[in-house]
């Protein structure tokens, strides 16, 4: 440490130190009014004060859980659309509210996360969404010098056992095509539900999901080209009557979809009623009796009435929207359309259930093959 006299007659204390980025040498300094002994030693005290706050920035050694999910979670909200947000605060408050967020993270270790997820009481692929929300946040603390190792790497979810019921569920995540049209048929029967049964329709022959049906404008549809361009999502994160249009879930989403005959039909009854009814307010395709876009819970709760009113002919599958984006895949399949060209056609996403359903519709193709075949030999 060293002084300087000022020429308003106080004294100024400096100090040098190693830069811990560059590793240059810095120094900092401060300003008293005396060059007594008790006030260099309170120079001192200042000087190394201002050193460890330099230090403390980029190794942030006592950061706690809490703190470093706050930190990371301001930083990676920014990024996500409004409705993933959502998904994501709720899986932070289970966090919050069941792990000990005030564990320092260079104390919590692989086992102290592996204990966490084994005692989840959520299924295989919920619990790997907390794996996902975890390791981000600690790729994170890497990156800014909080810790110098991601525990999370090591922690593992082990997948239950394939069972005949497990396997058997495949064919739950889609409808057969006689069922699509149980329920078109169901829908088609009364006027006040015909635009859930167009919205239902169009998307078994699309593939699209819920949200990108619902947010098609008028400009989405290319007639020359028989096309409808997949440009967004509907957010009605604020609401309903505030819904606006946003991206997609990925990039991957943005596409052009080509449409069979039956799907322009929809769509030209849909420009024909927003002339008619509307008067042309409304930019969106599929709309409710309001003219704003169908909503979403209202449409899944019309589907789970509709198969209670299909009686004895009651489809014994969980019924939600996204069935009908499964159901298209497995139309694909059974068409023999490559898994690549549907994968495309829906937006390159749901992997997994892609697979396998694709995997499942083609091995019953095959086994209906040899039967033909058996047939054609007798």
């Amino acid at each position: 440490m060293w002084m300087e006299e000022l020429p308003n007659g106080k004294y100024k204390y400096f100090e040098r130190y190693k830069d811990p980025y560059t590793e240059k040498l810095k120094r900092v300094s401060v300003t008293l009014t005396s060059k007594s002994n008790q006030a260099k030693k309170q120079a001192m005290i200042e000087l190394q004060e201002k050193i460890n706050d330099k230090f403390e920035n980029k190794t942030q050694h006592k950061v706690t859980l809490e703190e470093l999910l706050n930190s990371w979670w301001n930083q990676h909200k920014t990024s996500v659309r409004k409705t993933s947000a959502k998904a994501y605060e709720k899986i932070l408050r289970y966090i919050f509210a069941n792990i000990n967020i005030n564990v320092l993270i260079r104390n919590a270790d692989t086992k102290f996360f592996q204990i966490f997820i084994n005692e989840l009481p959520h299924s295989f692929e919920y619990k790997k969404k907390f794996k996902s929300v975890l390791n981000m946040a600690f790729n994170y603390a890497v990156d800014m010098g909080m810790v110098t190792d991601n525990p999370i790497n090591r922690v593992r979810i082990y997948k239950p056992s394939l069972t005949k019921e497990n396997f058997e569920t495949v064919e739950s995540k889609y409808l057969e095509e006689e069922e699509v049209y149980l329920l078109l048929e169901y829908y088609y029967s009364t006027f006040q539900s015909v635009h859930h049964g167009r919205l239902a329709e169009f998307m078994y022959l699309t593939g699209l999901r819920a949200g990108e049906a619902i947010s098609l404008t008028v400009n989405d549809y290319n007639r020359n080209n028989q096309t409808i361009s997949v440009t967004g999502t509907l957010d009605y994160s604020s609401g309903y009557k505030n819904a606006t249009k946003e991206l997609p879930k990925t990039l991957s989403s943005f596409r052009e979809v080509v449409l069979s005959n039956r799907s322009i039909e929809i769509i030209e009854e849909l420009l024909l009623e927003r002339d008619l009814k509307y008067n042309n307010k409304s930019d969106y395709l599929f709309v409710g009796k309001t003219g704003k876009p169908i909503q979403l819970n209202a449409f899944n709760s019309s589907l789970k009435k509709a198969n209670e009113n299909l009686g004895k002919k009651k489809i014994n599958k969980n019924i939600s929207s996204h069935i009908f984006r499964h159901s298209h895949i497995s139309l694909l399949a059974e068409l023999n359309i490559p898994v690549k060209a549907i994968m495309e056609r829906v937006g390159h996403s749901d992997t997994d259930t892609t697979l396998k359903i694709y995997t499942h519709v083609t091995k019953k193709t095959k086994a209906n093959l040899v039967e033909v075949l058996n047939k054609h030999g007798k």
